[in-house]
């Protein structure tokens, strides 16, 4: 590294990318206008995924609901969307947030959505990422969250990014202890054979600290 503090990615927002596969979005992070956005991409869920992400499945999600998810304030509560360039009625592709701990404000709760026809391509760790740089550069050491016992894929998922996944009776408590970006980057070139998933998340974050640095060294 240059030795610089890197900005965050906030700043640099909004930024666009293609995946692997092709799909081209963009990213930026949610605000106060976006409640109806939330809304629509609400309502195109399955049954499924209101359940997994919202431990409820109306088909409209309440005003409140909506205020809450898009009451960001940049430290407290974070959130990215990840969504259509140049099409501003795609409602989108993927959202991610977390929300500070009151009593500890080196923790916070992690959340996802992730659209089902879009399930399955890597938003979600590309938006992982995003919350573990810039809130790794906020002071977040500690990601923590629950699922239902029926979503397996997130605690496969959070297995593979190296957390803890401890089932309950009723859910899935899942814990992760952060490190800086450059070193997941060190340990995943230098250290033991990583998932797959965590080989992206250091790929994202090494790109993350070439937008907002000089890049890593």
């Amino acid at each position: 590294m240059s030795g610089l503090t890197p900005r965050l990615l906030r700043d640099e927002a909004p930024f666009d990318l293609a995946l692997d596969d092709g799909l081209r979005i963009s990213l930026r992070p949610i605000v106060k206008s976006d409640e109806a956005r939330v809304q629509r991409a609400y309502e195109l869920l399955s049954e499924d995924s209101r359940m997994n992400r919202f431990w409820e499945k109306p088909k409209e999600l309440s005003l409140s609901r909506a205020a809450r998810l898009t009451d960001t304030d940049d430290t407290g509560h974070v959130a990215w969307i990840a969504i259509r360039p140049d099409d501003d009625d795609f409602p989108g592709y993927a959202g991610a947030s977390f929300w500070r701990d009151a009593a500890d404000a080196s923790r916070a709760e992690l959340a996802f959505t992730v659209a089902d026809a879009w399930q399955r391509r890597g938003l979600a760790t590309l938006l992982f990422s995003i919350l573990w740089f810039d809130g790794w550069h906020c002071g977040i050491r500690h990601f923590y969250g629950s699922c239902r016992l029926k979503n397996v894929a997130m605690a496969a998922w959070w297995h593979d990014m190296g957390g803890v996944v401890e089932a309950g009776q009723r859910t899935y408590q899942l814990s992760l202890d952060l490190i800086s970006p450059e070193a997941l980057i060190h340990q995943v070139s230098y250290g033991m054979p990583p998932s797959y998933r965590l080989v992206e998340t250091a790929d994202w974050l090494r790109q993350w600290l070439e937008l907002t640095s000089d890049g890593p060294s």
